[in-house]
């Protein structure tokens, strides 16, 4: 809301009205070409490869970390309990 401002009132000081403003800013909004079936299926392919590369990553992750505590935790529970 501050940058429309600022837009509106530096259009403003060099001679522009408000009513041209909102004219210019509407056509620009109608005239930009977006969300269409190209960046949806955009989208979606970059979340299946993302799913892809990413999930077998973060389990094999995942079971290293639980290993790692696991055998951590056994040599920590032997040194403070016994």
């Amino acid at each position: 809301m501050l940058i429309n401002n600022l837009f509106i009132t530096n259009k403003v000081m060099k001679g522009e009205t408000k009513m041209k403003i909102e004219v210019r800013k509407t056509l620009y909004l109608k005239s930009k070409k977006g969300f269409g079936i190209n960046e949806i299926i955009g989208i979606a392919a970059g979340v299946i490869i993302a799913a892809v590369v990413v999930i077998p990553g973060l389990r094999a992750f995942a079971q290293t970390m639980m290993t790692e505590l696991t055998a951590w935790w056994g040599d920590m529970s032997t040194v403070l309990f016994s």
